[in-house]
């Protein structure tokens, strides 16, 4: 695996790698599983943030901070642990 954060250069295995990683990757039923068991886990959370937790902008991150989360996770399941 290429680190892009240690390369530079334009070598084709850099160019396929960061290719790679901008690809629109389909997933499979397994991983549609486990990204709808992270989605609910996640949506469940936000659910209690936004009942419990007064208005305000540390909510605000906590919430932003969800959705990033859920990004990360499905690109995690996408790439199956590879960044």
């Amino acid at each position: 695996m290429i680190d892009l954060n240690r390369v530079s250069g334009r070598s084709d295995d850099i160019i396929n790698e960061i290719a790679n990683q901008f690809t629109y990757h389909p997933w499979d039923q397994e991983q549609i599983g486990r990204g709808s068991a992270v989605r609910l886990a996640l949506e469940t959370a936000t659910q209690v943030i936004v009942a419990n937790v007064p208005a305000c902008p540390d909510r605000t991150v906590a919430l932003r901070k969800l959705r990033e989360a859920r990004m990360d996770c499905n690109s995690a399941i996408t790439h199956d642990g590879k960044y």
